[in-house]
């Protein structure tokens, strides 16, 4: 086992490299967010706070209330340049609150154990976010997507530490301020969140009254409140309405009657399980060595049942989340960030439960072996069509740009093509052959011209 200085050593370069690998791929994403909506706003003004006010109340009132859909406007603000800083440093935060919700407690970088299940969740991280080679958006639409997460995902820790000791409860109007504010943030990150954060919410209260006896702090139940009152203000929301009774509501397939909605089932999780490969078959192997080892000392397993019931609490609610969607729509690939990101989450609590029982066979080792070569090619594949889809995107660019020199108004343009076969990116914000889609007017008011489309 490498020392506390090596440890630190490793945990530094873990994340340095992490940094890395996103602020590429950030700077081959065409975008700072998932369409040319917000990239106009970024074209008229710099640093307009009014702006950004009006159009995030336009997107309330008439399309998407999600908190997502504000970050993405007030990022566009600044240009590309702070996506570039920022989207790394949200990436890395992701992953150190996934191990929090795992294990309980902050990464100690001088800890080894500690470090390499850090390691093992940043892999997690980019792979249950994309098949092996794909290229979503989940990075390039980050503000839409997991920088938002990053708002859930830090409101589950609050109460994550409330599992392990009740010294978690704040004190002070400052922390309680945090715990509304978080709380109330977190309630309009997502539709799909919602039922997800109130299934938790709720398996830690029997946790915490039946199993353990004691008597919850009042700060839970601000905190829930306050939720609640995100909740509402974005499900009520008429941009919600509208975006469901218009022609095209986010790429996803609207849903009505108890029959649509039984036969959407296989469908969402056949999605989700799309994103899930590599992160559950590790889950899956971890699972089986532990049933196997319960059998011959279910003592040994008796500190570790926080962890245990963190992961099958991470991992049913990953599903119920999935399936949340029946309610409404069948959702666009993206849709499914939050729920593959818990699930990930819960497959790092197996894993270090599985690294814990010294008499659990086979060891983690092999698997992770495994897991790492076929992350690792995701990983560079990921990378790889971040950097062929950038060297189309600024051949388009100066394409546009010398036909409108010349006074052109109209513009046709060469499709992307497909950067790996199995990538599905490009055809969620490429243009079409219609200039009246909604990208491509978008993008004719981007570069100011009268229209745009593909031939």
């Amino acid at each position: 086992m490498p020392s506390p200085r090596a440890s630190r050593l490793w945990f530094w370069a873990i994340i340095l490299a992490s940094l890395l690998y996103v602020a590429l791929l950030s700077w081959w994403s065409p975008f700072t967010s998932d369409t040319y909506h917000h990239a106009l706003t970024g074209m008229e003004h710099r640093f307009s706070f009014t702006l950004v006010w009006e159009r995030c109340v336009d997107s309330y009132m008439t399309w998407n209330p999600r908190i997502g859909e504000y970050l993405a406007f007030a990022v566009a603000t600044a240009g590309k340049w702070l996506f570039i800083l920022l989207n790394p440093l949200v990436q890395v935060g992701l992953a150190l609150m996934m191990f929090y919700l795992a294990a309980g407690r902050r990464v100690n970088p001088r800890s080894w154990p500690g470090v390499r299940l850090f390691g093992l969740g940043l892999l997690l991280l980019f792979t249950c976010t994309a098949r092996p080679g794909v290229t979503i958006y989940w990075l390039s639409g980050a503000t839409n997507y997991s920088w938002a997460a990053a708002l859930w995902l830090g409101f589950l820790c609050l109460y994550r530490g409330l599992a392990e000791t009740e010294n978690q409860a704040p004190s002070g109007w400052r922390r309680w301020a945090a715990v509304l504010v978080l709380g109330f943030l977190a309630g309009m990150t997502n539709e799909n969140n919602i039922p997800g954060t109130w299934l938790l919410l709720g398996i830690l209260f029997l946790f915490v009254r039946v199993v353990r006896r004691k008597k919850l702090p009042l700060w839970f139940y601000g905190g829930l409140a306050a939720h609640v009152a995100g909740s509402c203000c974005m499900l009520f929301a008429p941009g919600v309405s509208a975006r469901m009774n218009s022609a095209a509501p986010g790429c996803a397939v609207p849903l009505s009657g108890i029959p649509d909605r039984l036969e959407s089932v296989p469908v969402l999780l056949a999605r989700m399980h799309e994103y899930l490969a590599l992160p559950l078959l590790l889950g899956l192997a971890a699972a089986w060595v532990l049933w196997k080892h319960s059998g011959r000392d279910r003592k040994a397993f008796l500190p570790w049942r926080t962890e245990m019931g963190t992961a099958a609490a991470c991992i049913m609610t990953a599903y119920a989340m999935a399936l949340s969607f029946c309610a409404a729509v069948i959702p666009a690939d993206h849709a499914m960030f939050s729920a593959t990101v818990l699930f990930g989450t819960g497959v790092m609590a197996l894993i270090h439960v599985w690294y814990g029982l010294p008499g659990a066979v086979p060891r983690p080792r092999i698997f992770i072996v495994f897991f790492l070569v076929f992350s690792s090619a995701c990983v560079a594949s990921t990378l790889y069509d971040h950097l062929l889809m950038y060297r189309q995107h600024r051949e388009r660019v100066n394409m546009i740009l010398e036909q409108k020199k010349a006074g052109i108004r109209d513009l046709s343009v060469p499709p992307f093509s497909r950067p790996s076969p199995w990538c599905s990116f490009i055809f969620w914000v490429d243009l079409s052959e219609s200039p009246e889609d909604y990208v491509n007017r978008g993008a004719a008011s981007y570069y100011g011209i009268r229209s745009i489309r593909t031939k």
